[in-house]
């Protein structure tokens, strides 16, 4: 018996659910999309999140969200590029950590590990880290970390 695997299909409608989900948090939580401006806050006392634009044009920013902590190496902080999209009024992770352009699908087993998937949880990822912010943030003033 030839035991043929399912090629993973993408949801694209809950995917569109959540993205659009990512923008209505994440732009409750973005004081300006200016390039360069950034929001920070505050989730415990070595847990800092920042957002800041790094890109901006009349329809579309690109946005990076981090976790900063003296107390963690680099590698241990999490890490999104999220490309924001005003018009369609959606959100979504164009790069995680060092993995970018993050495809819809990707066969399994791969190269890289990438589960079928990842691109859902990826944005699922981001989404449950943004209500994370707005329910235990704080919001910080104006601070510059390096």
């Amino acid at each position: 018996m030839n035991a043929r695997r399912k090629k993973y299909v993408p949801d694209i409608a809950e995917l569109n659910r959540v993205c659009e989900h990512n923008f209505m948090l994440l732009a409750r939580m973005v004081n300006s999309w200016e390039q360069a401006a950034i929001s920070q806050f505050e989730t415990g006392p070595f847990a800092v999140f920042q957002i800041k634009v790094t890109e901006a044009s009349k329809f579309t920013t690109h946005v990076e969200m981090r976790q900063l902590s003296a107390s963690m190496p680099d590698l241990m902080q999490p890490k999104v590029l999220i490309r924001v999209y005003h018009d369609a009024k959606m959100a979504e992770v164009i790069s995680s950590q060092n993995a970018s352009r993050i495809q819809p699908s990707y066969l399994y087993p791969n190269p890289q590990m990438h589960q079928p998937d990842e691109k859902m949880q990826i944005n699922q990822f981001l989404n449950e880290w943004l209500k994370y912010c707005l329910q235990c943030g704080l919001a910080m003033h104006k601070q510059v970390f390096g």
